[in-house]
Parts: C-alpha cells; sequence; structure tokens
C-alpha cells in the first residue's frame, strides 16, 4: 500500500537496519523503503522492534472490526477481494512489458504508463494500458476507501 515509511523520533534506524530493514536517508528524514521485508507469510517478524508508523497504523477494516461495524469474516472476504485486484494489476503490468521487479506495485504501474505508446504500431498495448488504467484506478479506490484510516477531522 505504501511506498515508504517515515521514521519518527524514537525509532531506531540502525537496529531496524540490522533487522533487514531497507533504511535510507534523505538530507535529516529517513525512511524504511517497501515493501517491507519483514513481512513473510502476512506475518511481521520483527512485530516487537518495529518502527513506531507500524505500530500507530489500523487499517480501516480493523477499526469496522473493534466498533461492531463489520465481521472479521466480512474483512477478510474484502481483503481477498483486493489481493486478487492486486494480481490482476500485477498481470497487466507484465502483459504490458515490465516484469517484477521488486518495486512496490504503484511505482511499476507509473513508470510503465510513463512510457509512450504509439497507438499506429502498437493499438493492442493502448487497450492493454487502458484496462490496466481502470483496473489501477479501482484498485486505489477501494484501498483508500476500505483499507486506509479516515483522514483526521480538525
Amino acid at each position: 500500500m505504501f511506498q515508504i515509511v517515515k521514521m519518527q523520533p524514537g525509532d531506531r534506524t540502525s537496529e531496524l537496519a540490522r533487522l533487514g530493514m531497507r533504511i535510507r536517508s534523505k538530507g535529516d528524514e529517513f525512511h524504511m523503503e517497501q515493501p517491507c521485508p519483514a513481512l513473510k507469510e502476512r506475518c511481521c517478524t520483527i512485530y516487537a522492534q518495529r518502527p513506531t508508523r507500524c505500530r500507530l497504523f489500523h487499517c480501516q477494516q480493523l477499526r469496522l472490526i473493534e466498533a461492531d461495524e463489520t465481521t472479521e469474516a466480512s474483512a477478510l472476504d474484502l481483503i481477498r477481494q483486493t489481493q486478487a485486484q492486486a494480481a490482476q494489476v500485477r498481470e497487466l503490468i507484465e502483459r504490458c512489458g515490465l516484469r517484477e521487479d521488486g518495486q512496490p506495485l504503484i511505482e511499476r504501474f507509473e513508470r510503465l504508463m510513463s512510457t509512450p505508446v504509439d497507438e499506429n504500431l502498437e493499438p493492442e498495448l493502448v487497450v492493454l494500458r487502458a484496462e490496466l488504467d481502470g483496473a489501477m484506478r479501482r484498485l486505489r479506490l477501494v484501498i483508500n476507501r476500505e483499507f486506509r484510516p479516515p483522514p483526521l477531522s480538525h
């Protein structure tokens, strides 16, 4: 879902790096690159040492379960559907000619879509990219609506 996780005051970047996290810096700020190498089989392998942002994040589905506004079964079903949507986007990206390279899905999508296509030479690629663009729009919508926490109201 995220390209980077910004480190917060108190996060021990050198310890996280020793645990295998890809910690990078830009100026005085540190961030952890995604996808997270500590996520193995949908479980965090550094849970006790995870960064502050990870500790504070509660996806919208978890909030809804805790508020009894949805069930765990419904949330898991939505997660499976969203994973299928992400798999469709990955497959379309590969059909457009960009193979898996470990980069976050959004970066691969943006890199691919920024490359011009000549519709006279590759009309099928134009159609495929339109399908990919629609699939990515739908995926972003469901992630923003169903998983990311709502914006804080002031």
